[in-house]
């Protein structure tokens, strides 16, 4: 039987560091979620949170579709 996926959050902000975007991912563990949230290019800067931890501030580029 495999664990529950951990529901976490995401904050996108722009360069001003104002909030944009608030998503909520599944993932296993942090690492899973980390790479979702890069692979999905949720924003140039966003956050990633697990109930009141903060698990990664990331810097990337918005990917264009």
């Amino acid at each position: 039987m495999s664990a529950p996926l951990n529901i976490y959050r995401v904050y996108s902000f722009d360069n001003a560091r104002r909030s944009v975007h608030a998503d909520f991912i599944k993932a296993a563990d942090d690492e899973a979620a980390i790479a979702a949230v890069e692979a999905e290019g949720f924003g140039s800067k966003c956050e990633v949170w697990l109930g009141r931890r903060l698990v990664a501030e990331l810097d990337g580029e918005r990917r264009q579709a």
